[in-house]
């Protein structure tokens, strides 16, 4: 059997990593179980990454590299608020596909106590807004959203509906389908920024 490359070991360690946060979230993650997902002994985890922090802001980068790579697959001519609609409903559609994403994202647990996690967390955050405040800026420039409204809180309202509903959805074991109960939540969000 021959021995696989860093980089694809390194991506395999962070999906397996992924993978536990979903199933049994952050207080169970360990480096043990982790080498164990992906099939190999815990000392050969240490050779490509320094300790579960190191593992943990690679998933944090590998998560919101993937995040925005779905995120900006916007069409060209797509009104501001189709835009924003289309955002909306694609971060649900990954954390729905991906639940150990979110748990990385939104725990307290993760960063708390490691400042280099929070500012990779931040970092993350503040992309995806910054992206969606762009869209807004547009919409408005269109006439399509209201302007008299903050651009930069439209896309933090944006985003705090998005974690609201996550959190809920993941409160209720995951029962049912998130992208298809936010459609109401969406056409509250969309009439109240184009008023």
């Amino acid at each position: 059997m021959s021995r696989k490359d860093t980089k694809t070991r390194q991506r395999e360690i962070v999906e397996a990593t992924l993978q536990l946060l979903g199933e049994s979230g952050t207080q169970n993650l360990t480096t043990a179980g982790i080498a164990e997902r992906v099939g190999i002994s815990e000392a050969a985890l240490y050779r490509h990454f320094d300790d579960k922090f190191d593992i943990i802001g690679s998933s944090i980068e590998f998560v919101g590299d993937k995040m925005e790579s779905k995120l900006s697959r916007v069409p060209e001519g797509e009104t501001g608020i189709g835009k924003l609609k289309l955002v909306f409903f694609r971060h649900l559609e990954y954390i729905e596909e991906n639940p150990g994403n979110a748990r990385l994202l939104f725990s307290d647990d993760i960063h708390f106590d490691d400042e280099e996690l929070r500012k990779l967390l931040k970092k993350v955050v503040e992309r995806r807004r910054d992206f969606i405040k762009e869209i807004v800026v547009e919409g408005q420039e269109a006439g399509e959203i209201s302007a008299g409204i903050d651009a930069e809180g439209i896309s933090l309202m944006l985003i705090g509906l998005i974690q609201a509903n996550v959190l809920l959805w993941s409160l209720s074991g995951r029962s049912y389908s998130l992208k298809d109960q936010s459609r109401s939540l969406w056409q509250a969000f969309a009439e109240s920024i184009t008023r």
